[in-house]
């Protein structure tokens, strides 16, 4: 019995190197139809990512694996930068922009770390720059929108 799980596992696990290999000869013939040398560049990194890629799961990895699909390069580039802006977002401010901005990037942690960086840098300006009945009808129509409640302002309130 135990030789008949071994041969299943060796089988699977073939299998998907198989899968990977054929995944990764079409992204390199796509990249490089017609330079055999960078051909061959290109699939001896795709294969290393693929091998870093084992260290991986989670949600961060299906992101980035939905976003560059058998671009196992990209697919490790990506999970490395989202977790860095996911430390990033976690040293921030738990505030109201940290929490829209998660609201509308779930599992985009860079771009939950760009949002936030945006709306603070446009409502540190707003505190610095206005005052008055213009300023607080922005913000009433924008919320925490601050880069929107700026360029209201910025229109005249248009």
């Amino acid at each position: 019995m135990r030789n008949l799980y071994i041969a299943l596992g060796i089988s699977v696990l073939s299998g998907s190197v198989w899968a990977n290999d054929q995944a990764i000869a079409e992204h390199c013939r796509g990249e490089w139809p017609s330079d055999r040398e960078m051909y061959a560049y290109c699939v001896d990194e795709q294969r290393k990512a693929v091998r870093s890629l084992a260290k991986y799961s989670g949600a961060i990895r299906s992101h980035c694996e939905s976003e560059w699909n058998t671009n196992y390069e990209m697919v490790l580039h990506c999970i490395k930068e989202q977790q860095a802006s996911q430390g990033a977002v976690a040293r921030a401010p738990k505030d109201e922009i940290a929490t829209r901005c998660a609201r509308e990037w779930p599992n985009e942690y860079d771009m939950q770390e760009h949002c936030a960086k945006e709306r603070r840098t446009a409502k540190d300006n707003v505190e610095r720059n206005y005052s008055g009945p213009l300023r607080r009808s922005c913000e009433r129509q924008w919320g925490t929108e601050y880069e929107m409640v700026e360029h209201c302002i910025e229109e005249g309130g248009q």
